[in-house]
């Protein structure tokens, strides 16, 4: 089911007793986690973690009597899938006996969760990465929490540092509460380390500067902390951000970074970019966003793309358009 429908189950307290999760959101699945293992209220809950599990002691604990008329709750967080005929078993369990209780949560592939659904009937949920306006929400939760004054724009610089990961952007919000006053941009800037941000800011400034980009490109897509879309609109987001240094520049003849962003740079990064803008006239910004866009779209829609080579040509030829 959809997690919207699960949340109505959740809301009225009434879900079934066994219960699988995936999907690709962390953070909604730890947070899921939670709400239920709250709402069955068990004195105690057994847990396997990834190459934990073991099905004989697992199908032991869910076949006792419990002493004291307690729960049996049983936790499974595994990556790599058990055989469907044992979690089956367990999932029968369940449903003999009304004080067993079972949440699997999956963090494997898609292809092996979809076959594991089966073992629940209807009783399963899928997460989705959440919309930028959704996973602000939940940040905004998170703070509120903590009583961290943080307002949204904040927060969804905070997420994009990030690199929309919203279980590592919620990590920083305690570190964050750390400064007992209002969290600035500057802040977030300053403070927080972005998965990945190092090597994409000196891949995209080596873009733009000519230079060699193939073996950079090749480690920051190995690395694993950025995806080929992920890379296509830090790019895109970057040359916005000059194109509005250029605009103000010819404007005003000269660039302050607080009012062309709403936010400060160091100085020796505003300067490197104003010098960056200023080199590119208007024709080539069109030409460099036209074929930024040919590339978001082609990723998202060709599944059979050798992305690792159709992204490198894309920036090849960024480069090409740079030298006239």
């Amino acid at each position: 089911m959809y997690k919207k429908d699960f949340d109505l189950l959740l809301n009225s307290k009434n879900i079934p007793r066994a219960l699988f999760l995936y999907g690709a959101c962390d953070y909604q699945l730890s947070f899921l986690e939670n709400e239920i293992l709250n709402l069955w209220e068990g004195s105690e809950v057994l847990k396997f973690y990834f190459d934990e599990y073991d099905f004989k002691a697992a199908k032991t604990y869910l076949s006792q009597a419990s002493l004291f008329g307690d729960k049996n709750i049983m936790l499974l967080k595994l990556e790599k899938a058990p055989p469907q005929k044992e979690v089956e078993e367990l999932v029968k369990l369940c449903e003999k006996s009304d004080i067993n209780y079972f949440l699997f949560i999956f963090y494997g592939e898609d292809a092996k969760a979809k076959e594991l659904t089966k073992s629940f009937g209807k009783s399963f949920v899928r997460v989705f990465k959440p919309n930028q306006n959704d996973a602000i929400k939940f940040l905004n939760n998170e703070a509120r929490k903590i009583n961290l004054n943080i307002s949204g724009f904040v927060l969804q610089n905070l997420y994009l540092v990030q690199n929309e990961n919203l279980s590592l952007a919620v990590s920083e919000l305690a570190k964050l509460s750390l400064l007992n006053r209002e969290v600035s941009i500057a802040d977030v800037d300053n403070l927080v380390f972005g998965m990945g941000n190092v090597e994409l800011e000196t891949l995209i400034t080596k873009l733009l500067n000519g230079e060699k980009i193939v073996g950079l490109y090749k480690m920051v897509s190995q690395s694993g902390t950025v995806d080929e879309i992920r890379v296509i609109n830090a790019i895109q987001s970057h040359l916005f951000q000059l194109f509005l240094f250029h605009a103000y520049i010819k404007i005003n003849g000269s660039f302050d970074a607080e009012k062309i962003l709403g936010h400060p740079l160091p100085p020796q990064i505003a300067k490197q970019r104003s010098e960056i803008a200023m080199r590119l006239k208007p024709k080539i910004f069109t030409k460099l966003f036209k074929v930024l866009t040919n590339a978001e779209f082609a990723l998202k829609t060709n599944s059979n793309l050798d992305k690792e080579s159709y992204i490198l040509s894309a920036l090849l030829e960024m480069q090409s358009f740079l030298r006239n």
